[in-house]
């Protein structure tokens, strides 16, 4: 077993944070799938957000997009234009031994997918792009509140009409402005024509030289995040509409319904689902929370911006450019005996899997299993804290995971002696926790002294 750890741990120590894709709906055989990307460059969150909020947010109806929400996640995580350079300018050419070769190659196969007939890029350029120049912020150099297409038209069997259709697109936009001043306008870097050497360098330049439709949406910089991914939305929604792609949302497309969206309550799994954090307003540390020694470290989250990254000897939890919490572990041993709990809620019984939350007005009785003892972090009753009624008052507020001291873990562990009957060991399709420290042997050691975990429930008090 001490061989599989030192080869986990060496595995993921290797490896960057590689972007994520997901798709949503369901293709009509017909090579008419729009591909959307954000998180290009890692200092532009209203695009990334909002490519993000299409793959949860988001309900294909009639059609299918694929989605790339976080290209640079390193860079994204950094706040950093790009950490090897500016990946959106790796497209013409990039050397094998380049950083980003991987990720460019990945980009370019998604794009060359025989299905993809239109691809939409998102970006958050400083200030508001003006055909005439008005100050320093609005002028033709300016990127910001912009549809941008490299040329009018392109020989493709879909949608050739590159400037028709961004300007259908800026017209759509600027029907639903939030201030008139942030009028959208059409950009035509005319790439080829003009020899921009920057732009014939780009992912939208790349794309089009294969015969496909390119459109980057620009929302500018100097406005707050949900109103960029307000806009950046509006101009999706157009592009999808033009593609014949249907939709419904859960959330209202305003700016304020944009901001419900994006700060919304996360959620993280651990180690095949065994583990909930609910990040509501979540403290800034969480302590003592089990890793294993025994199985790989992976996770799931709520979002496709949502990570869990090695730091050291601790563990940090990301939501984009946002930090969220750090997590100082404690290594166990596993154990796989069960995957769902009695507890017994307000009065009411309930059966409970492993890595969920229940909401609890009054109090919670966690019910005794032979074998397993409960612990219920921030409730001090002795080693067992099964068989008593918990109230609200009985929880001390700091070891609670959120600020406003309404969330607690319940964790259940196997008794070192009592030898459970194990389930089949959980397969899931997880991530795992890249550049994971080699753990000490003498950790390894204190783990097998300790009392297996075997999972965990929150509680979250009205």
């Amino acid at each position: 077993m001490k061989f599989f750890l030192v080869v986990l741990f060496l595995y993921t120590s290797v490896f960057a944070l590689d972007f994520s894709v997901g798709e949503n709906g369901k293709s009509l055989d017909d090579n008419n799938t729009v591909l959307i990307f954000g998180g290009i460059q890692g200092d532009e969150p209203g695009g990334f957000h909002a490519a993000s909020l299409l793959l949860s947010d988001y309900n294909i109806t009639k059609g299918k997009i694929i989605v790339a929400p976080n290209l640079a996640f390193d860079s994204i995580i950094k706040r950093s234009r790009g950490n090897n350079g500016d990946l959106n300018r790796k497209f013409a050419s990039i050397s094998p031994k380049d950083p980003d070769y991987k990720t460019i190659e990945r980009i370019k196969k998604l794009i060359l997918l025989p299905e993809v007939s239109m691809v939409i890029n998102l970006h958050d350029g400083w200030g508001f792009y003006k055909p005439t120049y008005v100050d320093a912020l609005q002028n033709p150099k300016r990127w910001g509140n912009s549809s941008v297409i490299d040329t009018s038209e392109i020989n493709a069997s879909k949608y050739p009409d590159l400037e028709n259709i961004a300007t259908q697109t800026v017209n759509s936009v600027n029907s639903s402005l939030a201030d008139p001043k942030h009028a959208y306008h059409l950009k035509n870097t005319k790439t080829q024509e003009l020899g921009d050497t920057e732009m014939l360098k780009a992912l939208t330049y790349f794309v089009i030289s294969h015969h496909k439709a390119a459109f980057a949406n620009e929302a500018s910089k100097n406005l707050p995040v949900n109103l960029r991914a307000y806009y950046h939305l509006l101009a999706i929604e157009n592009y999808l509409k033009t593609a014949g792609i249907e939709f419904t949302r859960d959330f209202e497309l305003t700016p304020e319904g944009v901001k419900e969206a994006i700060n919304r309550e996360l959620e993280v799994k651990l180690f095949d689902d065994r583990i909930l954090l609910s990040l509501k307003n979540p403290r800034k540390t969480i302590k003592y929370l089990p890793f294993p020694v025994n199985k790989e470290l992976n996770y799931n989250t709520s979002n496709e911006l949502t990570a869990v990254i090695a730091d050291g000897s601790s563990f940090f939890v990301q939501y984009g450019n946002r930090f969220q919490t750090r997590i100082y572990p404690e290594y166990l041993e596993f154990s796989d005996p069960f995957d769902e709990v009695a507890i017994k809620a307000d009065q009411k019984d309930l059966i409970v899997h492993f890595g969920t939350k229940v909401k609890v007005k009054e109090n919670f009785f966690i019910p005794s299993i032979k074998g397993v003892r409960v612990n219920i972090i921030g409730f001090d009753h002795g080693k067992d804290e099964s068989n008593i009624f918990v109230h609200k008052k009985d929880m001390q507020q700091a070891y609670s995971l959120d600020m406003a001291g309404k969330i607690y873990r319940v964790e259940f562990y196997e008794l070192r002696w009592a030898n459970l009957q194990q389930l089949l060991e959980n397969t899931t399709d997880a991530k795992l926790i890249k550049k994971a420290k080699i753990l000490d042997p003498s950790i390894l050691k204190a783990a097998k002294t300790k009392d297996k975990f075997i999972g965990s429930i929150l509680v979250e008090f009205e």
